[in-house]
């Protein structure tokens, strides 16, 4: 394991919002050059990147971004993360100008069209796993648990609130202490309690508890569905009445990973 290459995958958006909201709330209008240009996002995303480089020494690294058109997530369901607010339009020009200095630095930057940049991940961090490598994800969302795998090759180095470079490496054993579920359960979780930062409406009445409890007892959304009649009275209905949700929620939050990138693992060398 000493001698095994680290790959290491950046969520790029989140560590660029992370990054600005950070400074945003810290002071009036973020951090800026004399000029007026910002430089929230750019500051606090190269001061993360350069410290996780200097912790883990990767031989490989590559930054996944959202692109502005919408996915086939917001094909099958209009109302995808219709809830969220407006970008701020200084987080777009900062964001512009951190791509450029990346791309400068020769630090790869892999997006997909139709696709968000948590496909990417989990298309790369598969690629990665079937290469041989140790791949670490840094990000500030834990929807990329669900991608930590049972021999813990794939870990997810998790962003904590704040300015700080603070993360916390995450394994399954984490994760089961964290949510009460094992990562493997994370997308039959939000089938059924849902995910209102991204608008996923899970089964009507089901709260994170019962989810939790649920999965306990039927370790997926097929065996809980399987199960119907060994669950009794309220939570039995609400189920039976939001089966089409839970399927649908459950294709919502599972990460693709098999996007057809047009790039090898080889261009991400870093070393």
């Amino acid at each position: 394991m000493a001698n095994t290459p680290v790959l290491i995958l950046v969520d790029g958006h989140s560590l660029a919002f992370r990054a600005y909201y950070a400074f945003a709330k810290s002071r009036t209008g973020g951090l800026r050059t004399q000029t007026g240009i910002p430089t929230s996002v750019s500051f606090g995303f190269l001061n993360s990147l350069l410290n996780t480089i200097k912790t883990y020494k990767p031989q490989y690294l590559a930054i996944a971004f959202d692109r502005g058109e919408p996915t086939f997530r917001h094909e099958a369901d209009a109302t995808y993360k219709a809830n969220r607010s407006e970008t701020p339009e200084d987080f777009i020009e900062d964001i512009h100008h951190l791509q450029e200095v990346l791309e400068g630095l020769n630090v790869p930057i892999v997006t997909a069209a139709g696709y968000e940049a948590d496909d990417v991940i989990g298309t790369l961090a598969k690629q990665g796993l079937e290469a041989g490598y140790i791949v670490k994800i840094l990000s500030g969302d834990q929807d990329l648990f669900q991608l930590i795998d049972r021999d813990e090759k794939i870990s997810v180095l998790h962003l904590s609130p704040g300015k700080g470079n603070t993360t916390a490496e995450f394994r399954s054993q984490n994760v089961i202490e964290k949510l009460k579920i094992k990562p493997s359960q994370l997308i039959d979780y939000k089938a059924l309690c849902g995910d209102k930062s991204d608008n996923i409406p899970g089964v009507r009445g089901i709260g994170e508890k019962t989810a939790v409890q649920l999965l306990s007892e039927y370790p997926s959304l097929d065996e809980i569905y399987a199960s119907l009649d060994k669950i009794k009275g309220a939570t039995r209905q609400k189920l039976e009445d939001g089966k089409e949700a839970a399927y649908h929620s459950q294709r919502m939050a599972t990460i693709v990973q098999d996007v057809p990138l047009k790039i090898s693992i080889a261009y991400f060398n870093f070393t």
